[in-house]
């Protein structure tokens, strides 16, 4: 068992970073050191002090202790080894500096570093690459921020608050200008790279799951990209191979995306080994990918807590993105209390954990989802009865629905030059589409004949039947003879997924950018648009009602108040009275 130390930067200062594939004996161990898990780096981390290095030293024999440098020195320093004694110690104290613990290798090679011209203020980490990118960990520095915007190949990723830099010479060359020191590998991206017609790809039984089966690829950017692109392909960390699901469709789409590439397909899986029994469920995948990632937020103490939750939401057969809402939720309950017996738990620690809410500044909505999450806790898992646990719900904002004039819906198709993207938006503003719907959107599902779109396993998963758009109807016939008429309208990037959500958001900003509208819309503004369009027409509401979707009649009322024709008509008192005395004034 081995047990790899890092110095990392992590939530504002450095840590020590715990590297190791997942052990139930090292995991219970580094808990000693009040080691946690950060979901960010992938990794387990303490605090970076000379005690805790002390207690790591004092693991078991069995635990083979690897000390790395820091990746940024290991980069510097091309060619040097990992120390592997316990008795270096690379972890900062209080009393000594780095350079007095240093060995004399250690030393020697500090001496020959260049001198890095980098701000002292500036903390950096290089995290492992993802695809064709370095990433890239660093604290907010305006002036060097401003500067990497400027080059070509660098974004930032939300959701991992990290920078994604293209593997390219050219973005290495400007990156280490802009930072003051030579950080990024020799690892380029090899765009288009050639794949020899004896390269073989070698395809085994998973010997745990036989629903998976095992690919082994060549270091080849060609051969990972088509693997990529293969629906519910994922690569194992711990095998170093990809996993493909073990069915006969898998292996004839292996076949078909590999023939352009000349290689060579070695079947090493035993006979009927693959079977259509072993197709995944989009939805149980999502649901297993949403509960893995939410049991590594918790302690082992509170797993069985989270667990208790999550099964009651899937025995109701509630939704993905419910199980994630409240049991995130419900996770961060938990935290607030730190992850005692929720049996110990009073009404008041409840009242005082969601007036937290409001201190902090957060919408009432934030408050709403903890309240729903609680009480489905409360009520369905521990099966609590009492009336005094009635929470009164926090009131709610009321905020108006943005919408678009039909004069700026216009600008807005009229913007977009790419065919699929602008049907997309036409589609939703002309049925009045969720994003989730319009993406998710079956050839099958359309009923060209009657103009009519069945809309299948909605939000709240109810279905209904939407109107086609006769102004549409040709640009999807062409469409179709473009794309195909099997699977999704507007698919993916991966085979067999559909369009991403996101990449829709995208494509309405870029949009609205172009355009110069300063209203704060979105694609979900395309279906506000829709309706409230609908009811200045002089629609029935009852009928946009069952357009939208909406259980009940008073959250399609909503769109009266934004109604120009709702208003129009309706005359103030102060008018009448200025009128009556003009006409009064005229008699006389």
């Amino acid at each position: 068992m081995e047990l790899r130390l890092r110095k990392i930067w992590h939530r504002g200062a450095e840590r020590i970073g715990l590297f190791f594939p997942y052990n139930a004996t090292i995991r219970q161990e580094i808990r000693k050191v009040d080691a946690r898990f950060s979901k960010t780096l992938s990794c387990w981390y303490c605090d970076y002090t000379k005690e805790n290095y002390s207690l790591l030293k004092q693991l078991p024999n069995n635990i083979k202790l690897i000390i790395e440098k820091d990746k940024q020195d290991s980069i510097s320093n091309k060619g040097a080894d990992f120390k592997s004694n316990r008795e270096i110690l690379p972890i900062a104290g209080k009393e000594n500096s780095a350079l007095q613990r240093m060995t004399s290798v250690e030393a020697n090679d500090f001496a020959h570093k260049p001198q890095s011209t980098v701000d002292p203020r500036l903390k950096y980490s290089l995290l492992d690459d993802v695809g064709k990118y370095w990433v890239l960990k660093m604290n907010y520095m305006a002036p060097i921020i401003k500067k990497m915007k400027t080059v070509k190949g660098v974004h930032w990723n939300e959701k991992h608050k990290v920078y994604m830099l293209l593997r390219h010479p050219e973005v290495k060359k400007k990156m280490e200008e802009i930072i003051g020191v030579e950080l990024f590998p020799k690892n380029y991206y090899r765009s288009g790279e050639k794949v020899k017609k004896s390269t073989s790809v070698v395809l085994m039984a998973h010997d745990a799951d036989k629903r998976f089966m095992r690919l082994y690829l060549p270091d080849n950017s060609r051969l990972i990209e088509v693997v990529k692109r293969l629906s519910y392909s994922r690569f194992s960390k711990r095998a170093k191979c990809y996993l493909l699901p073990a069915t006969p469709k898998m292996l004839t789409a292996l076949e078909y995306h590999f023939e352009p590439t000349e290689a060579r397909i070695e079947n090493n899986l035993p006979e009927k080994y693959l079977s259509e029994r072993h197709s995944i469920n989009a939805k149980a995948k999502q649901l297993s990918n949403v509960k893995q990632h939410l049991l590594q937020a918790v302690p082992e103490r509170a797993e069985g807590y989270l667990y208790d939750l999550m099964n009651m939401i899937l025995a109701m057969n509630y939704s993905p993105s419910t199980l994630k809402t409240y049991s995130g939720a419900f996770i961060t309950f938990m935290a607030f209390h730190d992850y005692k017996d929720p049996r110990e738990i009073s009404r008041k620690e409840v009242i005082a954990y969601l007036a937290q809410f409001s201190e902090r500044g957060l919408s009432s909505a934030s408050g709403h989802a903890a309240l729903n999450a609680l009480k489905f806790y409360f009520k369905y898992v521990l099966e609590w009865k009492d009336t005094a646990w009635e929470i009164p719900r926090p009131k709610k904002e009321k905020p108006l629905p943005e919408v678009l004039s039909m004069d700026e819906c216009k600008r807005v198709f009229d913007s977009v030059n790419n065919g699929k993207h602008k049907l997309i938006l036409l589609m939703t503003y002309g049925a009045g589409l969720r994003v989730s719907e319009v993406v998710t959107l079956r050839w099958a599902d359309i009923d060209f004949g009657e103009y009519k779109i069945h809309i299948k396993g909605a939000k709240g998963k109810k279905d209904r039947i939407v109107m086609l758009p006769y102004s549409v109807v040709c640009y999807l016939e062409d469409y179709m003879g473009l794309e195909g008429s099997e699977g999704y309208v507007f698919k993916g990037q991966i085979a067999g997924e559909p369009y991403s959500s996101g990449s829709v958001q995208s494509v309405m900003r870029n949009a609205i950018k172009k355009t110069g509208i300063q209203k704060k819309a979105t694609v979900h503004t395309l279906r506000h648009s829709f309706a409230t369009h609908l009811l200045e027409n002089g629609t029935d509401i009852r009928f946009i009602q069952k357009f939208l979707g909406h259980s009940s009649i008073k959250t399609t009322t909503i769109y009266t108040h934004v109604s120009k024709r709702s208003s129009a008509k309706i005359q103030s008192p102060l008018d009448r009275l200025m009128d009556f005395n003009s006409k009064n004034s005229d008699k006389s």
